[in-house]
């Protein structure tokens, strides 16, 4: 692999996961000692509210980003995985960022909305190829799932996007209290009282999953 890893995590619907599915990821690689950015492109600038606590992990945050800017943000960085926390829109910004990706992630819901606009991510993605004339690797992963035994929709889903030769991850993110106290506390994932966060333990062993996965 080279020196520098972009991954885009993208999806043109609000509310699909994206902040949390770019911040869990971000703790993965900088726990296991890799350099990481994230670009927080989202307007409510999650990622860079998180940073302003008192987490110790080296995430570096650049939040000052525009459709005029986020390449050169993207381009700047040298080394490490960065990963690039988008708007739920489609926009310039976004196809910007679709361009210089290594590997796109779309989070998506157990909703028909979301298969919907995880249709219309993958058709701008398509564009983008077509224009740059290389391939953009990209899959799906479920988000906000039960922790218990996936339910009817999910597994329709799965079955559907598969069969219409989307690649979709076996590992979901699912719905874990943790997973929004990161961003309550400011802390990453290591440094929660488990004591004080229910499920802890597990939602840092589904997060690790869910990253080991996207770069396998």
């Amino acid at each position: 692999m080279s020196s520098k890893f972009v991954l885009v995590v993208a999806s043109r619907k609000g509310g699909a996961g994206k902040s949390t599915l770019s911040q869990v990821t971000a703790e993965v690689l900088a726990k296991d000692g890799q350099e990481v950015t994230i670009i927080d492109a989202d307007p409510n600038k999650p990622q860079a509210r998180w940073k302003s606590g008192n987490s110790q992990l080296p995430i570096t945050v650049i939040d000052d980003v525009s459709e005029s800017n986020i390449v050169k943000h993207i381009d700047a960085v040298k080394d490490g995985f960065v990963i690039v926390d988008l708007e739920g829109i489609g926009s310039r910004l976004v196809a910007r960022s679709i361009a210089r990706a290594d590997l796109v992630v779309i989070p998506i819901q157990a909703s028909g909305l979301d298969a919907v606009e995880a249709g219309n991510t993958i058709a701008l993605i398509t564009e983008e190829e077509e224009l740059l004339r290389r391939k953009i690797p990209y899959k799906l992963v479920l988000t906000r799932t039960g922790v218990a035994i996936p339910s009817k929709i999910e597994k329709q889903m799965v079955t559907e996007l598969t069969e219409a030769g989307i690649n979709v991850m076996k590992n979901q993110l699912n719905e874990r209290a943790a997973f929004k106290s990161i961003f309550v506390e400011k802390l990453s994932l290591y440094e929660m009282d488990t004591t004080k966060i229910s499920g802890l333990e597990k939602a840092i062993q589904n997060a690790e999953a869910v990253a080991q996965e996207i770069f396998a």
